[in-house]
């Protein structure tokens, strides 16, 4: 299993791409959550991400497919709704089922939306973080500027296009073209 960070530990490494998604959630608070099916198929979802605790997390109802599917296998991906700029913020990682009552309850204060008693809460765990935004929209030669964050150390490629070592975790930037 890949290390992970939480909410908190990645928003500390990547502050600007921290707020991104805070302000895309901020203009629309839905996002889209693959999950895994027991089949190993994918499953996408809707879901509004909860800020609580330093965490993020989302709570999920009884009879949700969601629920099922992140009990069974916790890897899931999550991408925001697209921004102004048609931004975008994409993360990767695993969801750990919230036990403690404290934690809880912060969980629903913290949200802007009713969670029910019986709803499971996972706190979402970061493994990769994808953000981007689009230059030159509409014109020749758009392109993205991106930005990724790993909590895990990525190997580097070596001249024979093998990956021998080790760079350091944290991001990098780059651009490619539409």
């Amino acid at each position: 299993m890949l290390p992970q960070a939480s909410w908190e530990q990645f928003a500390a490494a990547e502050p600007d791409m921290a707020k991104l998604l805070r302000s895309l959630l901020g203009w629309i608070p839905i996002a889209y959550i693959a999950s895994v099916k027991r089949d190993g198929s994918p499953r996408l979802h809707p879901f509004c991400p909860i800020f609580a605790e330093d965490g993020m997390y989302i709570a999920v109802r009884p009879f949700s497919n969601k629920r099922h599917d992140l009990r069974n296998d916790k890897r899931f991906a999550m991408h925001a709704l697209p921004g102004k700029r048609d931004d975008e913020f994409y993360l990767t990682g695993r969801a750990r089922l919230v036990e403690g009552d404290a934690e809880r309850q912060a969980v629903v204060v913290g949200a802007s939306h009713t969670v029910h008693p019986d709803d499971d809460i996972f706190e979402m765990l970061a493994e990769y973080v994808m953000a981007a935004h689009w230059e030159k929209i509409g014109k020749p030669d758009t392109y993205a500027v991106r930005r990724e964050w790993a909590a895990a150390p990525k190997p580097a490629r070596s001249a024979n296009g093998k990956r021998p070592t080790h760079v350091a975790s944290g991001s990098r930037a780059t651009r490619t073209r539409s």
